[in-house]
């Protein structure tokens, strides 16, 4: 093949960003030979768009203009954030690339998932290749090695190293204000990440001006613009505004302190002037601080060209909230020489001063009670908000949340719907399971938007990915997986029906349910059930499932949960087992009955629905049950206050009921009489008391939901104070899932809720307060050391802290301890040394 010739290919802006352009030629002896060459194209916006502030480098408080360009009658979107911001996820920046359909893919190779699979293999996608005999058709695997990069960018906390960034901007500023009258200054007292976020429309004449203020941090501001309008879409490049001043003060703050611990507050000053300053820096007094001097007592002193100097105060909080922190720094007059130099006074800028504010924490344990109501139609409650005589002094705090869905709550948080830790294969499946019962709910109602079904798959993804961490070769799964001689009975069961269940929204490799479901069967004994195999630390975490029937009834319901026929030969195996055994006890009947349900045993079922009726307890509307000889405490009764165990039986008694083919008028109003009982008990955060509980209620809560859901007229909810102030909460259908929110600030008091209209509103009253730690029980020693174990010197920076604790209650062993541990304030945990803990 000898020779060449020339194309005039069109290239337009539809081509962008990349073009790739194929050549290939069959020989005579059949053999094709292809090669391709890649074009950049650049996507040009027909809406040409700039914008830029009328100076690149200002002082802090400093009123510029923000000029703005684009097509006549644009519609701009503006925003300025603190580039330390875009650091942390550059990738989520807008873009020419993002907006003109993001990297440059292969066109002749598009990538096909293999479910299950970490890579990918891409297809031809193009036209077939024909030529004497040799042909490349669609569907034929192409080579592709996928992106590979490195990051190794480093960056830089607000406010610091800044002359790096500010190298150019000194002489100018210091020239520019040593020619203006000096006046103080005022305190800087503004520090956002998210400068500007508006909108601006763009006139006739294709131009506007915005006037803006400069906030007060020390940093460099990136702004960005896109402008939409009928000629088109347009694209600002990003423009960047340095806010320096050549001498100030910064304070490095803990987010957070305890009220009456120590801690150490930190003040740096910096000098990038040419010149050696003699200043002295001074700690406003406050009545919500007591503050004592540093050891050597010097707040003054010279900081020479291109010099810091670090200031210290030890600092007690007194009062709760947010306190505000003033310390201000001024260059003197001073004959005496720093160093080899004579200071000098800025003509402008001698004087910064910083207020930032600290938040005041009570610290102590923090006692947390929800009051939950189901109101329908016209209804009026009374809530009476009470707080214990030993509460911390002002740590009383309170809000109502009002959502027209009974899911709401729990949909608002996915990610915590429990307040404990999720360090092992059995916690962390209460953030994956009812993230299917949200979405299957959702789903049926026609309320699963894009966005919600985004967040929960996200979390079904990174939870089933965790799960596999608690895998065991043999397919079981425990609390610590290999670590663990072998697996568990009870979890493997709850990973299989929730792996199962989860394929209908996320990719699950189908091993790994074949893998649960044939450990499970081996376990299968001659009668039908199951035997009992592992440990689970997490007790609490299995509910009820404390005997091989109930744990038998356990596994046969996953077993129909993921799918399997009541005619399967194990299923129908594990049937007969149930069937032929008999119990009192009411946990057990509870779960029978929904296994029954799901068996379509329908006698079977009304069996042990009839035994149950016999031991529900109805009070107020409201119908649960309990376990014998328990009884829910007594006082405040109209606080959560159920135990785990009661709420699961309760929740499967629902699910029971749910499961029939056919709901009757009566076994529906039974229904809503569970769901109102359940609904009181949630926590705050739309979970229950514990993790199984959780689980099973969410269920039963989300499958009552579907079969009830409706659409809801205008409702409305009125909250009275105790001296007569009004708060109203409407609800329609397209806010139902909104989570609105008031503080109530009279306490301790007594509220009225009011409700009027047609549908139905969750409203939850949140009570917080904290009390000191109470006395040791003696089930535990626990001790707390440091080393040293007096702060002196570098202590006061670096210590280590030692947690001894020792069981020394009845039993021989305990199951699973938590031990929570709260910093001192303004240290964080060393990084290695967590690292440490968790091996």
């Amino acid at each position: 093949l000898r020779g060449s010739f020339s194309l005039e290919l069109p290239v337009g802006p539809e081509l962008a960003p990349a073009a790739k352009v194929l050549g290939y030629a069959v020989l005579p002896d059949s053999e094709m030979v292809a090669d391709s060459t890649e074009l950049k194209v650049a996507k040009c916006f027909s809406n040409k768009v700039k914008m830029a502030f009328s100076e690149d480098r200002a002082l802090p408080g400093s009123v510029l203009r923000l000029e703005l360009e684009a097509a006549p009658g644009s519609l701009c979107a503006i925003r300025a954030v603190d580039r330390s911001v875009l650091l942390l996820k550059p990738e989520a920046e807008l873009n020419t690339e993002a907006v003109s359909g993001g990297t440059a893919q292969d066109p002749f190779c598009s990538p096909r998932d293999q479910p299950g699979m970490g890579g990918k293999r891409r297809h031809w996608r193009g036209p077939p290749l024909r030529g004497l005999g040799a042909i490349v058709a669609p569907g034929q695997s192409c080579s592709w090695a996928g992106d590979v990069f490195d990051s190794d960018i480093q960056y830089l906390p607000r406010e610091t190293n800044v002359p790096e960034l500010m190298t150019h901007a000194v002489a100018k500023l210091t020239n520019h204000v040593g020619a203006v009258q000096e006046e103080r200054p005022a305190p800087r007292t503004y520090f956002p990440e998210t400068w500007l976020w508006d909108l601006v429309p763009v006139g006739e004449w294709g131009s506007a001006e915005v006037t803006v203020t400069v906030p007060d941090a020390i940093t460099e501001w990136e702004a960005g613009m896109f402008c939409t309008a009928p000629l088109g879409l347009g694209l600002a490049p990003a423009t960047a505004l340095t806010a320096f001043k050549p001498f100030f003060v910064e304070l490095a703050l803990p987010y957070a302190v305890v009220r009456h611990e120590a801690f150490t507050l930190v003040a740096t000053v910096f000098n990038y002037l040419r010149q050696c300053l003699q200043v002295q820096v001074t700690l406003a007094e406050s009545a919500e601080l007591e503050v004592s001097v540093s050891v050597d007592g010097a707040y003054s002193g010279c900081i020479c060209a291109d010099e810091a100097r670090t200031f210290r105060w030890a600092v007690r909080a007194t009062s709760l909230g947010e306190v505000n922190i003033t310390v201000s720094t001024e260059a003197l007059s001073s004959k005496e020489l720093c160093g080899n130099e004579m200071p000098v006074v800025p003509a402008q800028g001698r004087v910064d001063t910083v207020i930032k504010p600290l938040l005041v924490q009570p610290g102590g344990i923090l006692v947390e009670k929800a009051h939950n109501s189901l109101l329908c139609q016209e209804v009026t409650e009374e809530i009476s908000l009470e707080v214990p005589a030993n509460i911390l002094e002002g740590s009383q705090r309170a809000h109502i949340t009002v959502m027209g869905d009974i899911m709401g709550n729990a949909l608002q948080n996915l990610d915590r719907l429990l307040a404990m830790p999720y360090g092992c294969g059995e916690q962390n499946m209460v953030r994956f399971a009812p993230n299917i019962y949200i979405q299957q709910y959702l789903e049926k109602s026609g309320q699963l938007h894009p966005d919600i079904r985004a967040k929960a798959q996200g979390f079904l993804q990174s939870g089933y990915q965790r799960e596999l961490l608690y895998k065991h070769d043999d397919g079981s799964y425990s609390a610590f997986g290999k670590s663990d001689p072998g697996g568990n009975t009870w979890l493997t069961a709850f990973v299989l029906k929730s792996f199962g269940q989860a394929r209908a929204y996320v990719a699950i490799e189908e091993r790994h349910i074949t893998d649960a479901l044939r450990w499970l069967q081996e376990k299968q004994q001659k009668t039908g059930c199951f035997r009992s195999v592992g440990k689970l630390f997490n007790n609490a975490l299995q509910g009820g499932v404390s005997d091989e029937l109930s744990l038998s009834a356990y596994v046969t319901a996953a077993m129909l949960e993921l799918g399997l026929s009541p005619t399967d030969p194990k299923v129908s195996s594990a049937l007969k087992c149930l069937e032929a055994s008999a119990t009192d006890d009411p946990y057990t009947q509870a779960l029978l009955a929904y296994v029954f349900g799901l068996a379509g045993r329908r006698e079977q079922q009304q069996t042990q629905l009839q035994s149950l009726a016999q031991h529900s307890v109805s009070a107020d509307g409201q119908l649960y049950w309990q376990r014998k000889g328990k009884a829910l405490p007594p006082s405040q009764p109209s606080w959560a206050a159920a135990a785990p165990a009661e709420v699961e039986m309760t929740a499967y008694v629902l699910l029971a009921y749910l499961s029939q083919p056919q709901l009757s008028s009566a076994d529906l109003a039974t229904a809503s009489q569970i769901v109102r009982w359940l609904s009181k008990q949630q926590n705050p955060y739309g979970g229950f008391a514990s993790t199984q509980d959780t689980v099973v209620a969410l269920q039963a809560l989300a499958k009552y939901a579907a079969l009830t859901y409706g659409s809801n007229g205008d409702f409305m909810v009125t909250v009275t104070s105790p001296t007569g102030t009004t708060q109203d909460f409407v609800l329609h259908n397209s806010n139902r899932l909104v989570l609105q929110r008031a503080a109530l600030h009279e306490l301790p008091g007594t509220y009225r809720v009011r409700a009027h209209g047609q549908g139905c509103a969750l409203v939850q009253v949140t009570l917080r307060y904290n009390v000191p730690p109470p006395p040791s029980m003696g089930t535990f020693d626990l001790r707390v050391e440091t080393e040293p174990g007096e702060c002196t010197g570098d202590a006061s920076v670096r210590f280590r802290l030692l947690l001894r604790a020792r069981y020394t209650g009845e039993r021989p062993a305990t199951n699973m301890v938590v031990i929570e541990a709260k910093l001192p304030s303004g240290y964080i945990p060393d990084k290695s040394s967590v690292v440490e803990v968790r091996s």
